[in-house]
């Protein structure tokens, strides 16, 4: 019989989510040298083992569901192919989606092309979020490299993927607080929406995907340290603006974005606790108007995200409404009930952040171009999702859409990449 796993808050949050997106989180990275492909079927074997939800199946049990781990090879896995296009066929392989039925919850390829090597992985959500996605990531570079220098290749978390890791980092009184925090962070009032064409039978699944080169990016970065400002904080601004003018709104409208919000910043142990798991929330920036110029507008954007920031329990308000709902409701009733009460953003912003070279460097093969993204949203929601890696900035915005769509979605991009020539040019008030 077949060990069983139990499924988590947010394994059923994101099993929940299908009605909203494809349940995937995407990541491609080009290399400048080859990879063993021999040696990372080794690794990619010994991690899957250490969590074995990565080659489990998902039951939708009515009153319970569970993942049963499941038989599988390698090959299951990982495909390894020679390619003369390795960006198009890394991004074919990315517009797909596994099964939560599958006998494996990730997929990788391995492109090679003229001595380099390109790595593509998909994973389903369920499993774990973008937070986790880096350290996979980090952590099968981390053991390659062990297998290559000849020691035990086996660094990787393996303990509980409980949602209530997030409270370990609070003391009691804190804790009771947070605890309590049953507030819907969903019931956002703005239904601003982005303009994509209505949803057809011809939509197909696309990852949009613009780079902000480094010499922008760095004079970018350098200007926001003159003012004492992140590049999140300009990312969100230029997000913003580009929003106001694409969805045609007033200057003097309101306009509510979602951000992702890591958790594991409230977990005792960071990124190292537990096991591979979900850990995100969000926080919400609210601007009163669009602001005369991207200063203006960064401003603005400031003063929303500032008292988030000072907040001791960002990113853990309705955890507390989700474990009732789960715990006191059979499943397939708790689904409907959170349905009716969540209001899924219809615009969002996720910085996933950095992806270390040094760290993402197999053997002598370094990372020179790559990226990492959410889910496919499916209309009418949107995210713009970004990581950064060399010193440049890659906008995603992953969606079900067609040719019209994608063009939109290019004419925006546009206006970002103008609000960030204009925060250089622009001086400080």
């Amino acid at each position: 019989m077949s060990k069983i796993i139990k499924a988590e808050m947010w394994d059923k949050m994101q099993y929940l989510f299908r009605n909203y997106y494809d349940r995937m989180v995407h990541a491609v990275l080009h290399f400048d040298n080859l990879i063993d492909p021999e040696i990372l079927k080794n690794v990619i074997v010994i991690m899957a083992e250490k969590a074995p939800v990565l080659h489990s199946s998902f039951h939708e049990n009515p009153v319970n569901p569970y993942w049963s781990v499941e038989k599988y090879t390698v090959d299951d896995i990982l495909t390894v192919a020679d390619s003369d296009d390795p960006y198009k066929d890394s991004y074919d392989f990315l517009c797909q989606s596994i099964p939560v039925t599958s006998n494996v919850q990730f997929k990788i390829l391995l492109l090679n092309k003229d001595g380099r090597s390109t790595l593509a992985m998909i994973v389903n959500h369920m499993c774990f979020d973008g937070g986790d996605f880096k350290y996979f990531l980090k952590k099968l570079a981390k053991n390659y490299n062990a297998m290559l220098s000849g020691e035990n290749p086996t660094d990787l978390k393996s303990g509980t993927r409980s949602a209530e890791q997030v409270y370990t980092k609070l003391n009691a009184s804190d804790k009771k607080i947070a605890k309590g925090l049953y507030k819907n962070i969903s019931d956002v009032k703005d239904k601003h929406v982005f303009p994509l064409t209505p949803a057809s039978d011809d939509d197909r699944t696309m990852i949009n995907v613009r780079k902000i080169e480094r010499p922008v990016f760095t004079e970018m970065k350098n200007t926001g340290k003159r003012l004492g400002v992140t590049v999140n904080d300009v990312m969100l601004a230029a997000y913003v603006r580009a929003l106001y003018e694409i969805i045609g709104m007033r200057d003097d409208e309101t306009l509510s974005i979602p951000c992702m919000v890591d958790l594991r910043r409230h977990i005792e142990g960071g990124e190292n606790a537990g096991g591979l798991a979900n850990h995100t929330g969000f926080m919400l920036c609210t601007v009163h108007g669009k602001g005369e110029t991207i200063n203006d507008t960064l401003i603005n954007v400031m003063r929303s995200t500032k008292s988030s920031k000072r907040d001791k329990f960002m990113g853990l308000y309705s955890l507390p409404l989700l474990k009732l709902a789960y715990t006191i409701l059979p499943f397939s009733i708790s689904e409907f009930a959170i349905k009716i009460g969540y209001n899924n953003p219809l615009i969002g912003m996720s910085n996933i952040g950095l992806l270390p070279e040094e760290l993402l460097t197999f053997g002598n093969a370094k990372p020179v171009d790559g990226f990492m993204t959410g889910a496919v949203k499916y209309k009418p929601f949107m995210q713009l999702a970004m990581t950064t890696l060399n010193d440049e900035l890659t906008m995603t915005i992953a969606i079900k859409g067609n040719e019209a769509d994608k063009e939109k979605v290019e004419v925006f991009f546009d206006l970002i990449e103008r609000n960030i020539e204009d925060f250089i040019n622009t001086p400080a008030k």
